[in-house]
């Protein structure tokens, strides 16, 4: 199985043989960043299935797997350690707005609804596969009949589209 990979279906074995151990190896090597593991994992999928759609021939594709995730690790660390540690002047920080306070009885589940309203249908159905009825990856692919990497990749612009409509509705002000 490690040898060559050249046919698409072999994406799915590689997926099934990979994907845990990939993922603990991010969840590591990203330390405090550890929520993006996934991300990574998923991102290496959709380059590794680009390549072979592309006429690629991959020679080791464990190995590729782990170079390429280590490879958004990285900039995933820097991007956030980026974030962490910059500095702004005094002044800037005094007329920063106070982070917001969330009460105790914050309806989360009234968030979600509205959130989830404000879904697309084919988002809904994602969100109710993944963090309602919690299928893996592969399990939603074959209900949707489409690649892991595909799902991977709905899941990521999902969350993306979450938090952007939680920032953009300032749910939490």
């Amino acid at each position: 199985m490690d040898k060559k990979l050249s046919v698409e279906h072999t994406v799915n074995d590689c997926y099934e043989q990979y994907y845990q151990s990939l993922y603990k190896y991010c969840r590591v090597r990203l330390g405090e960043f550890s929520e993006h593991a996934e991300d990574c994992v998923q991102d290496a999928f959709v380059i590794l299935q680009r390549k072979l759609n592309e006429g690629e021939t991959i020679e080791q594709p464990r190995a590729f797997l782990y170079r390429t995730a280590d490879n958004f690790v990285k900039r995933t660390v820097e991007h956030y350690g980026k974030e962490r540690t910059r500095t702004v002047e005094l002044t800037e920080a005094e007329n920063a707005p106070a982070p917001p306070i969330i009460s105790d009885d914050f309806d989360y589940d009234k968030l979600a609804q509205i959130l989830i309203a404000e879904l697309s249908t084919q988002e809904q159905e994602l969100y109710i596969l993944k963090y309602i009825q919690r299928k893996p990856l592969k399990e939603i692919a074959e209900i949707l009949n489409i690649q892991p990497t595909a799902v991977a990749k709905r899941v990521s612009r999902l969350r993306q589209h979450i938090k952007d409509l939680i920032y953009d509705n300032n749910f939490f002000e």
